[in-house]
């Protein structure tokens, strides 16, 4: 699209080219958010026949917007999402963002869409007002256009806040009670090379106290030999207060060993181990009532040949959290009583005549298409529906043997299952674990184990 000989230009050139690009780039975008707005615009209704009776399912109208936006046909973002090569979610949240900038915030719309407002403030601006009433977005909106193309997010976030505020005390006092009510601990979906992260919202005193036994067990580790940095104990506390048992033992040790006391054993709770990069680790052990603390957990961990073939420098996944080292693989499992499960044979896994999936054939299918196989899905959990490629027909009206095996089921969240039955899609498993999908207008998707790509199905 852009041919440009980087190397013949000076530093003046090299910032106006960045410069026009992303100028270019920022017009796309408002061009997508008037295409999204579009979009709902004709699927304001449903396209059923007033004669079909309503079942369980079925595509219905609904308001992804805030109050004040029109309703949308429930299944239209996933069609858009599939040219736009996003997940039907993040299709969702763009209609909505642009239907709440064009119906609530008018005077941020024009700005955007006149060039002077950059494309993501107003999606940020439209998601942060999307649970107010109209009359406060309108208020907000009032209040931050004249900014939005000057100020950084974090000063106009402030602004919102407090527009929201003043233009209905009673409501954000009422949303602060509710605040108390949405508490939970939530462990994030992806990783970072086997780091993952977990955010906590609780009561103050309770991140508090939180916080502080953190920087005990932390300070204990390394009062016990630990070298690593203040920062990494602490997250390694986070695996030793989530077992009591080993937290309370590592207390007393360190209690013991400040006191001048001696140990029984030598280690009194605490193993010796070596960590990833040879190191002595201090490692809370099996609790000192001879009951393991441990509590019972189920790792699948993907190996690959070469990894017992090349002296361990092969790779490991943790379903879960992904790719990882093998000697973070030792490392994780040192302290663990491991069973070795023999690698189930996905090539011949018997079908069986029944609806219901059997739970060899639900592993399986996991197994085979890890991830949600509706075009640019993104669900990794094992928390999806089995869905049969081609529908069951009940063997008592006329329905063939063994319609419930491994190359008819396909694992789709509850939306997306839905899409496929009342949405107008079609798919076909073409291949053990590759689908062919076909949209309401025509496109095609192909989703196998390397993602979704797109069909082009224009003539040479």
């Amino acid at each position: 699209m852009f041919d440009i000989d980087f190397t013949a230009l000076d530093a003046d050139a090299t910032l106006a080219t960045a410069g026009s690009a992303r100028a270019v780039a920022e017009r796309a975008e408002v061009v997508v958010l008037q295409a999204a707005a579009h979009w709902a615009d004709l699927h304001g209704d449903l396209d059923t026949d007033p004669d079909r009776h309503a079942l369980p399912g079925m595509e219905q109208l609904v308001q992804l917007g805030g109050d004040g936006t029109p309703e949308v046909a429930e299944f239209a973002p996933a069609e858009l999402g599939a040219e736009l090569a996003m997940s039907p979610f993040a299709a969702r949240q763009l209609i909505a963002d642009a239907l709440d900038l064009r119906h609530r915030l008018p005077r941020l719309w024009g700005r955007i869409l006149a060039g002077e407002v950059k494309p993501w403030i107003g999606r940020k601006t439209a998601d942060a007002t999307r649970a107010v009433p109209a009359d406060v977005a309108a208020e907000v909106d009032r209040r931050v256009a004249k900014w939005a193309h000057s100020l950084s997010w974090g000063r106009l976030e402030h602004i919102i806040a407090a527009a929201i505020i003043a233009a209905d005390p009673a409501a954000a006092e009422q949303k602060a009670r509710q605040a108390e009510t949405q508490q939970g601990v939530w462990v994030g979906q992806s990783s970072d090379h086997g780091i993952k992260d977990i955010y906590i919202r609780t009561e103050a005193p309770n991140a508090i106290w939180f916080d502080a036994s953190i920087d005990r067990v932390a300070d204990s580790l390394a009062a016990l030999g630990d070298t690593d940095n203040k920062d990494i104990r602490r997250a390694r506390a986070v695996g030793v207060l989530a077992q009591p048992q080993q937290a309370l033992d590592l207390f007393a040790t360190t209690k013991r060993r400040a006191a001048g006391g001696a140990d029984s054993g030598g280690d009194a709770g605490c193993d010796q181990v070596t960590g990833a990069g040879g190191d002595q680790r201090a490692t809370p052990a099996v609790g000192t009532s001879g009951i393991d603390p441990r509590p019972p957990a189920t790792l699948y961990i993907y190996l690959d040949q070469d990894s017992f073939t090349r002296d361990a420098d092969g790779v490991a996944r943790f379903e879960g959290i992904g790719p990882v080292t093998i000697d973070q693989v030792k490392t994780w499992l040192g302290h663990c009583q491991v069973t070795v499960k023999p690698v189930i044979d996905l090539a011949n896994q018997a079908p069986v005549d029944g609806y219901e999936v059997p739970d060899r054939l639900r592993e399986a299918m996991h197994l085979r298409s890890p991830v949600d196989v509706f075009p640019y899905a993104t669900n990794t959990t094992r928390r999806k529906q089995a869905d049969h490629s081609d529908p069951y027909v009940d063997p008592g009206d006329g329905g063939p043997p063994g319609q419930t095996r491994l190359d008819n089921l396909a694992p789709m969240v509850t939306f997306h299952h839905r899409i496929k039955t009342h949405g107008r899609w079609q798919v076909r498993q073409v291949f053990n674990g590759v689908f062919v999908w076909r949209a309401p207008h025509g496109r095609l998707f192909l989703v196998d184990s390397t993602g979704t790509h797109r069909i082009n199905t224009t003539a040479a």
